[in-house]
This record gives structure tokens, sequence and C-alpha cells, in this order.
């Protein structure tokens, strides 16, 4: 199997061989869904990030995007990005990729006005792009930890009543629509006993939308800030580089030259700043045809 890359563009210049294999990875993993109704879903988005294989560059998954303004309270416009179909194939599901891209294509439009909030609205039928935005963006709306507080809950019925009107409830902040238009196939994202056991996340998205299973979607929010990408970065590196820089120096002597104190220090700066820079500049070449 290869790595993915991505590609963002606008939806208008996709080719329809393209279309057509979007629609045939999506219903793969989603059922009642019609073509027809997928294609006019896309039609109303802004752009696209698609995740190529990197050997035939064929599409291997991908996630559509919208910008909309929200009334918010005291007549302020706040901004968001609203993410609507995503999904990725099985194989190579754990990839980095759309995270980084979509991290990408929100700080670009962070730079366009850099003094406007900007925020992320998600509607979740699925654990796993709940998990996105929880594990990925500090500030996040409805999460376990805290209440949202009354500020986010207004931008958050804000942006779900004008994108769905009545089919959004407030108290719940649940979409529910008259008739599915599309929910995930058996199998694909389910929830098991240990999941609900060892993850406070994914417990708590299944009690406030325990109908996901039925293509009921769970409004959320996220803030982005300029910060985030080297949050994002920062993690990265404790999660991947320190780790394994502490592994060898945990091994014998006869094993693997452990550097001294100084010299590990600079090692550890230095993987630091290239993960920093290499995140930097995929940041800045944005993504297109």
């Amino acid at each position: 199997m290869s790595g993915l890359t991505s590609l963002t563009l606008p939806v208008r210049e996709l080719s329809e061989q393209e279309r057509a294999r979007m629609y045939v990875v999506f219903s793969r993993y989603y059922e009642s869904i019609s073509q027809q109704q997928f294609e006019k879903d896309l039609s109303g988005k802004d752009a696209v990030i698609l995740l190529l294989d990197q050997r035939k560059h064929q599409i291997q998954g991908f996630s559509t995007l919208k910008s909309v303004l929200v009334q918010a309270p005291l007549g302020r416009k706040i901004r968001a990005i609203y993410s609507g179909d995503t999904v990725v194939e099985k194989a190579y599901w754990g990839q980095k990729v759309l995270g980084t891209a979509f991290l990408r294509y929100l700080w670009l439009e962070k730079l366009k006005h850099p003094t406007q909030p900007l925020y992320w609205f998600l509607i979740s039928k699925g654990y796993k792009t709940y998990l996105l935005m929880a594990n990925n963006f500090k500030v996040h709306y409805p999460r376990f930890e805290s209440p949202t507080p009354t500020a986010a809950q207004n931008i958050l019925d804000s942006a779900a009543l004008s994108l769905f009107g009545a089919n959004y409830s407030p108290e719940a902040g649940l979409i529910r629509f008259p008739t599915s238009l599309g929910q995930l196939k058996g199998g694909v994202a389910d929830i098991t006993e240990s999941e609900l056991g060892s993850s406070p996340r994914i417990r708590f998205f299944a009690e406030k939308n325990p109908a996901w299973k039925e293509g009921v979607e769970l409004a959320c929010l996220a803030e982005m800030t300029f910060l985030l990408p080297l949050e994002y970065a920062f993690k990265r590196l404790r999660k991947v580089i320190l780790p394994e820089i502490a592994g060898k120096a945990a091994l014998p002597a006869s094993t693997v030259a452990v550097p001294t104190p100084t010299a590990r220090t600079r090692m550890d700066v230095a993987s630091a700043g290239a993960a920093l820079l290499k995140l930097l500049i995929t940041l800045k070449s944005g993504g297109g045809r």
C-alpha cells in the first residue's frame, strides 16, 4: 500500500471522472444515499480535499468544504468552515494526510482575515470524525470535560440553524432529517464496549448522539487560531520523535552510543525545528492542480 497525498481545489474544477470516483468511494461506506443527492450536496460546497494514493494518483478519500457567515449575537458576523461528506478508504485509515490538509486549508482561510474569528463547523454521525476534532483542536464543543460556554453555544446554534433550519434541535444539539441522507454501513465505525470503557471522548459522543447509526448528526464547533499548527506540531513531536529518542537512550551502551546531555539536547532541538519547518512549508504550499 502506498501513502497518500492531498490535493485541494474548488468543486467547480472537479472532472466528471473525479466526481464519479468520489461517489464510488463514498457509497462503499455509506448507505441510504443516492448519486443524485451526493451530486446536489457536492455542488453546494466551495472546495474539496482529495486524498490520492502516491502510486496511481487515484482518489482514495475526500472531504468537502463550504465557507459560511454566521449571524452571531450583537449583530456580529462569524466566519465558519463547514465540512460535509468525509470518507477515507479503509486501507489508508490512520494516515495523517487529511488532518494536515484540513489544517492547512483553515490556516490559509485564517490568513485572509487574520483579526476575524474563524471556526470549524462540523456535523458528525460517526465517532472517528468527532475524534478528529476533539483530539486536535484545543477549543472545541461539545466536550466531556466541561459544558459549552454560552457564547460558543450561540455560535454553534446559529450555524446549525442557518444551514439546517428546523432539522436542528438546539436542546439536543442534534440534526435529524425526516429521511436519512446517509449513514455509516454496519461494521464501518461501530463502537465497541472496550472503546466505550477506555475512551471518555468516544463514550461522550455515543451518549450525546445515541442515534448516530440512523444518520443523526451531532453539531460541533472548533476554533481555528494561528497557534494551532504549532500546537499540532508539538503534539506530534511528543508522540513520535521524543519517545523514539528516549527509547534509543534507554538501550544498553553496547547496543547504541548514548549521546551526552548536551548532544542530546541539540538533537531534540534540531528534530523539533525540522518538524516545525516541514509543517510550516506544508501549510504555506497550499494545494491545487
